[in-house]
């Protein structure tokens, strides 16, 4: 099992994003030049991975996104942006100036 997220992207549109689940679980989006958030839609989140979702659709058009959903969010999450960090040697553009989970891990 890999690391990385390895879901194929979908285009972020009111249509796709009408098929996503209310539930927990983590994300990515994209634009053209490539992953520029990873988040998590937790407990708290209003409407889970939808909602999440639905508040980068009405910031930006021309995204795409992937998403997994998993109780163990948190830790999920923190894997995510590890590899990320790792991989690229900076923080996807929604975490820069957060304090982001620290630790090494490869993709594979």
């Amino acid at each position: 099992m890999s690391v990385s997220m390895t879901k194929p992207w979908t285009p972020l549109t009111a249509e796709t994003l009408a098929l996503v689940p209310g539930s927990v679980g983590v994300f990515e989006v994209a634009d053209e030049s490539g992953v520029i958030a990873i988040d998590y839609a937790g407990g708290n989140s209003l409407f889970g991975l939808r909602g999440a979702l639905g508040e980068w659709l009405a910031e930006q058009r021309g995204l795409s996104f992937r998403y997994e959903r998993t109780n163990a969010y948190l830790s999920r999450y923190r894997e995510l942006v590890q590899v990320f960090v790792n991989d690229s040697g900076a923080v996807p553009r929604n975490l820069v100036g957060r304090d982001v989970p620290t630790g090494h891990i490869r993709s594979n």
